[in-house]
């Protein structure tokens, strides 16, 4: 696995890459407060199932450029997102992206459709509105990135609680700390009480029908974005696929990875379903 600086537009990002040059290319997308290398458990077994995997920092987040005078909206982030696709010569990728990064991805394919050959959403944000008591609460708690915060936090995305371990939550804390990353969570949070909702994508992606292989992937205890959220938009995207799992928060590809890359890679090899698993259920 290779880890490299790379320049996309006016951002300096991180990015993970495994697999071969000439396999088809999946960029996996991280959520907000997050970083590429939380889809370590992901690169190398995707990989060997035939892709040329990519993960990476959002602009503001992990090791990427952190300049509040960036566009941290969605549109922003799903420039980005095609502008590595530029970047890479790619006409056409996977896009998979978890929470705030499913929203992303799921903007880009709306924006650019020729753009993407599949869509997956972990526990994504984008397909309901979010409250002005939701803003408040992502705002107040982003504002207190003390090791105590950052440790509650962590422990309401896992529902294993041995996942938040001393080094994730020192880790946390130095990263949404580092120099700029206050200013850009801030313009993000603005943009959210502002325009957010203007950007949702569930009746884009409904627009797109049968044209885009899309799966929905949910934690069934997922304490930010409930399941429920998911198996609703099912319900209108009647042309996607949805598989939960049991005893899982949200996120699934931290806390079951053999399982998520099985899920990932039947559904993009059109086999969803031949495997079964007591955590798994399919819709």
């Amino acid at each position: 696995m290779l880890m490299y600086p790379l320049a996309v537009g006016q951002t300096v990002t991180r990015v993970f890459e495994a697999g071969r040059r000439d396999a088809p290319p999946l960029v996996l997308v991280h959520g907000l407060t997050s970083r590429a290398d939380r889809w370590r458990q992901n690169l190398e077994p995707l990989a060997a199932a035939g892709y040329r995997v990519f993960a990476l920092d959002l602009p503001g987040h992990g090791f990427a450029t952190k300049s509040a005078s960036g566009d941290h909206s969605i549109a922003g982030y799903r420039d980005f997102i095609l502008a590595f696709l530029d970047k890479l010569e790619a006409p056409q990728a996977v896009l998979v992206g978890t929470s705030l990064g499913g929203h992303i991805v799921a903007a880009a394919a709306c924006h650019r459709p020729q753009r993407v050959s599949a869509l997956v959403m972990i526990g994504s944000l984008g397909l309901q509105p979010v409250t002005a008591e939701r803003v408040e609460k992502i705002r107040t708690g982003l504002a207190d990135m003390s090791v105590e915060a950052m440790r509650r936090r962590l422990l309401t995305v896992f529902s294993d609680p041995r996942f938040v371990t001393d080094e994730l939550v020192r880790e946390d804390v130095l990263v949404n700390t580092s120099p700029g990353a206050a200013e850009c969570l801030n313009r993000f949070c603005g943009y959210m009480a502002e325009r957010f909702n203007r950007d949702l994508v569930l009746d884009g992606l409904a627009a797109l029908g049968k044209g885009l292989p899309l799966l929905l992937v949910w934690g069934e205890e997922d304490q930010s974005v409930p399941v429920a959220v998911g198996r609703a938009a099912r319900e209108r995207l009647v042309d996607a696929k949805l598989v939960t799992f049991a005893r899982t928060n949200h996120t699934p590809y931290m806390e079951r990875p053999e399982l998520f890359n099985r899920v990932l890679t039947d559904f993009l090899g059109g086999r969803l379903g031949s495997f079964a698993a007591p955590e798994l259920t399919y819709l």
